[in-house]
């Protein structure tokens, strides 16, 4: 398979081998034309399908969620394409852990990319009943950013969760956003390499292939959660080498200089603090930017 051009449309045959499904009427109408004049037991036999006649009906009834492999194994990639799926779910049910997905990138998805890269935290947890959850969380003290990251995730995967506070022994109060969808973690980890993983590895795939305003989008995200602005200078911070030298690309792809100071922390990775030469002009794009994603019709 090829890689994933991130200005065209993404591949979710990326997806498969994880149990996803969909529920919608032009999947099942698809699959029942496939299927003709055979009865269950041949299209069955025909498509090597280790499931019960019962279970195929409930299928094609949408009783249940239609598995996505199985739809990608008998109407083919670009004919499920066509059909414009957008929604999967990680159970039989379509309300159950369900989620929108981009078919293309935008610059909310952008700028979510970003703000995960700099502060999102993914993690897998399976408990001894064998059950496992899959969680994209955010937590902050600044509740205004976190507010925006909210409602561009609700955009963007149209999904809905509350800020709670979060009180801490030291008396500090930060706020967190925490979601609980397979669907998502899945969707973040196999096009944008995002997972739970040491922070010194991260870095921005698809990088090089983005428009001016996806990477200006991602880095908004970026600053957002690990940037700050001191006396009108733009810093970016991290411990991975990789997002520096990404930062920096990306900076210099957009027209602007930059310098990397390492700050060297006993017992730590150093940290990589990159400054914008000159920010002024670079400070008023991604306001520009942030105007452009807070607005409710995006």
């Amino acid at each position: 398979m090829k890689e994933d051009d991130p200005t065209g449309e993404y591949d979710f045959r990326k997806l498969c081998d994880l149990g996803f499904r969909i529920k919608t009427h032009n999947v099942a109408e698809a699959l029942t034309k496939a299927r003709g004049h055979q009865s269950s037991a041949e299209f069955i036999r025909k498509y090597s399908l280790n499931v019960s006649k019962n279970t195929l009906n409930n299928w094609l009834n949408l009783e249940y969620g239609i598995p996505l492999d199985m739809a990608i194994n008998i109407l083919g990639w670009k004919r499920l394409k066509e059909l414009e799926i957008n929604t999967l779910s990680s159970g039989r049910a379509s309300s159950y852990r369900s989620a929108v997905l981009p078919t293309k990138p935008n610059l909310p998805l952008m700028y979510l990319i970003g703000a995960t890269i700099g502060d999102g935290s993914l993690r897998h947890e399976a408990d001894k009943s064998y059950f496992e959850s899959y969680f994209v969380s955010f937590e902050m003290a600044d509740k205004e950013v976190l507010s925006l990251i909210r409602d561009i995730f609700q955009k963007v995967f149209a999904l809905k969760k509350p800020i709670r506070i979060i009180r801490r022994k030291d008396g500090r109060k930060t706020y967190l956003l925490k979601y609980s969808n397979k669907v998502v973690y899945y969707f973040l980890n196999r096009f944008f390499g995002l997972g739970p993983r040491k922070t010194k590895t991260v870095g921005i795939e698809g990088l090089k292939k983005m428009s001016r305003d996806q990477k200006l989008a991602l880095l908004l995200g970026l600053y957002h959660t690990d940037g700050s602005i001191t006396n009108g200078n733009l810093r970016f911070y991290t411990s991975s080498e990789k997002l520096k030298e990404d930062t920096r690309f990306a900076l210099r792809d957009l027209g602007y200089n930059s310098s990397t100071y390492t700050y060297k922390r006993k017992n730590y990775s150093p940290e990589y603090q990159t400054s914008v030469i000159e920010s002024e002009n670079f400070i008023s794009e991604l306001q520009n930017m942030e105007a452009i994603l807070s607005q409710k019709s995006i």
